[in-house]
């Protein structure tokens, strides 16, 4: 298999359509419809549906461009550590950080850091995947996230940063039952309609988990995948929204009089927020030192 058809297929997905991805590819569209046609002979698989709206993936192959992703990530990976100086990395270092952290506020500080000590390193950040953080980890699509400890798992390596207990979020003026300016108990929350991320999200089945072990079940209105939203949602009144306390204060603790925060008991739920980095995929030198000032700015004691 060439690598090259994983690339003309990930951009055709990308892209929509084989017109536009022709034009991006500097191909003629019977060639590319060529390779891609050659690409289904060799999986003996369907991956590609046209409709009148582009292409759509088929099971086979959505699979295949989750792969396709990793390996991609890997070969330039590759060849940026080949052409590249041991005391001089270059290349381009992808990090995810989960929505609903205050780790989205860190990373301009972070890219800034990094870009004063190796400025041929270029530093890609996302929010949200196709697939889970700690599973495009695994697969080599990135190079590390910041991220909630969702356990175990294998072949993923998690450096604790801090773990903080739950807090709500609600508009000042909403009213909470049985809840002080401070505190509010869990069960008091199955009254409520919540924005938050997507059901994969570790921070959403933490606060899911601890709502059905009491006989309830976490009501969502709305899911905003992105930080930022999240305050004028908020705002807003589409609902409330639960995060540790160190991302409700940064979120929600300045200058804004309108919002009340309050710690989650009866019980208290903690949740854990880490740096996770591969096992066992091999990594660029870019990667390493983009890594190594993560952890510096973010692990307690390093």
């Amino acid at each position: 298999m060439k690598t090259r058809r994983l690339h003309y297929f990930v951009t055709v997905v990308d892209s929509g359509t084989i017109t536009n991805a022709a034009e991006i590819l500097h191909i003629a569209q019977p060639a590319l419809s060529q390779q891609i046609a050659s690409l289904e002979n060799e999986f003996k698989q369907k991956l590609l549906v046209r409709s009148r709206k582009g292409v759509e993936m088929t099971s086979a192959g959505r699979t295949l461009y989750r792969y396709a992703q990793g390996i991609l990530h890997l070969e330039q990976s590759a060849r940026d550590d080949i052409a590249s100086e041991l005391s001089s990395p270059s290349g381009s270092v992808t990090v995810a950080v989960a929505p609903y952290t205050q780790f989205s506020m860190l990373m301009i500080p972070a890219v800034h850091a990094i870009r004063s000590q190796y400025p041929n390193v270029i530093v890609r950040t996302v929010e949200t995947l196709s697939v889970v953080h700690s599973q495009a980890i695994r697969l080599g699509q990135i190079d590390a996230a910041l991220i909630y400890d969702p356990g175990l798992v294998r072949g993923v390596h998690f450096d604790r940063i801090r773990t903080d207990d739950l807090y709500l979020v609600t508009p000042s003026d909403m009213s909470i039952p049985n809840a002080s300016d401070k505190k509010v108990p869990l069960e008091s929350l199955a009254s409520l309609e919540f924005i938050m991320p997507r059901q994969e999200h570790t921070l959403r089945r933490r606060l899911d988990s601890a709502l059905f072990e009491i006989g309830a079940e976490l009501r969502v209105a709305v899911e905003i995948e992105h930080t930022y939203p999240l305050s004028d949602a908020v705002e807003a009144g589409l609902g409330a929204t639960a995060l540790p306390r160190t991302a409700a204060e940064e979120l929600f603790g300045k200058d804004k009089d309108w919002a009340t925060v309050r710690r989650i008991v009866e019980p208290v739920l903690p949740v854990t927020l880490s740096l996770a980095t591969s096992e066992d995929q091999p990594i660029s030198r870019a990667a390493e030192v983009v890594i190594e000032v993560l952890r510096e700015l973010t692990i307690p004691d390093l």
